[in-house]
């Protein structure tokens, strides 16, 4: 059977060898809650995945309503982007995604490679995301562009500071309208002029550049673990209904800190069904050991000190 571009619900993730495992998940957890009618192509921006883990990955996503396919890194256009800790240059490949992906797809779902899907993700891609840039959530714990962890520049660039801020883990692209208008090279182009103000990385050029341009989705579409954090709905920026569904019954459930279920014994309400996907991999009975977490530290150590 031949899917149209029209009838695929086009998804875009992008990870380095040491994310195949939850990308692996991230794949496994779309298609456990996809509606059986419906069809999903899978571009993969290839950080440098194992030939092996790759293989794996092809494994979870065996099947009638699912195919991948691989996108190279495009590192060279990126040479000049801010790295700290965890955050690899990976975290900058969503920018050029308009780039990437064939002039004949004009929307796009983006996924971060740390998260896991509840929600039957057809519901996302049928929102209309009408005239604007991207649809997204708005950042649980920077809820503005002038909150205490927003975007430093805010004024120098002339952004109102009501100017909600979102978190670019979960993104709904209008791509033919950001090839139009080269966003992709004007983010890019922020990061590389303000690297003295980049605090989250590829998230605040995005918000940055596309400021006042974004629409907003649900927050259980991007459930945040600073969600968490706010005593009550009042503390965020989301209605008491919203709140309370996001809390509750998250579509999306983003594990946004450098501690995650596979590298972190920190708690969080999601790490038995973040394994329970786990299990349905061909990485099934992995667990973070003793062992695994001495060699999490010797690498943390290694890549610090480098």
């Amino acid at each position: 059977m031949t899917i149209s571009t029209q009838e695929t619900i086009v998804i875009v993730c992008a990870a380095d060898d040491g994310y195949a495992m939850p990308l692996a998940v991230v794949i496994r957890s779309v298609l456990e809650n996809l509606r059986s009618d419906r069809f999903c192509t899978f571009f993969i921006i290839d950080g440098g995945i194992s030939k092996k883990n790759k293989e794996k990955i092809l494994q979870v996503s065996h099947s009638k309503q699912c195919t991948i396919k691989w996108l190279q890194r495009p590192d060279a256009i990126l040479d000049n982007m801010k790295v700290s800790g965890h955050i690899k240059v990976a975290t900058y490949y969503k920018i050029l995604i308009p780039v990437l992906l064939p002039e004949d797809y004009c929307k796009a779902i983006y996924l971060d490679s740390d998260l896991i899907v509840q929600g039957d993700l057809g519901k996302l891609w049928d929102i209309d995301i009408e005239n604007n840039y991207l649809l997204a959530v708005p950042d649980s714990g920077i809820p503005y562009v002038s909150s205490h962890y927003g975007l430093k520049n805010y004024k120098e660039l002339g952004i109102s500071s009501h100017c909600k801020y979102f978190n670019a883990g979960v993104l709904v692209l209008n791509l033919e309208k950001m090839r139009t208008e080269s966003i992709s090279m004007q983010v890019i182009q922020y990061l590389e002029d303000y690297k003295e103000y980049i605090r989250w990385h590829d998230q605040d050029g995005l918000n940055a550049v596309l400021a006042g341009k974004w629409s907003e989705l649900e927050p259980r579409w991007n459930q945040l673990p600073s969600l968490y954090r706010n005593s009550s709905w009042e503390d965020s920026p989301f209605s008491q209904e919203e709140f309370t569904n996001a809390l509750k019954d998250p579509y999306i459930i983003h594990f946004a800190s450098s501690h995650k279920p596979w590298n972190s014994t920190l708690y969080h309400p999601a790490n038995d069904l973040f394994f329970y996907y786990v299990d349905m991999t061909p990485w099934i009975g992995w667990r973070l050991t003793i062992w695994r977490r001495i060699w999490i530290k010797i690498m943390q150590k290694l890549t610090y000190t480098t």
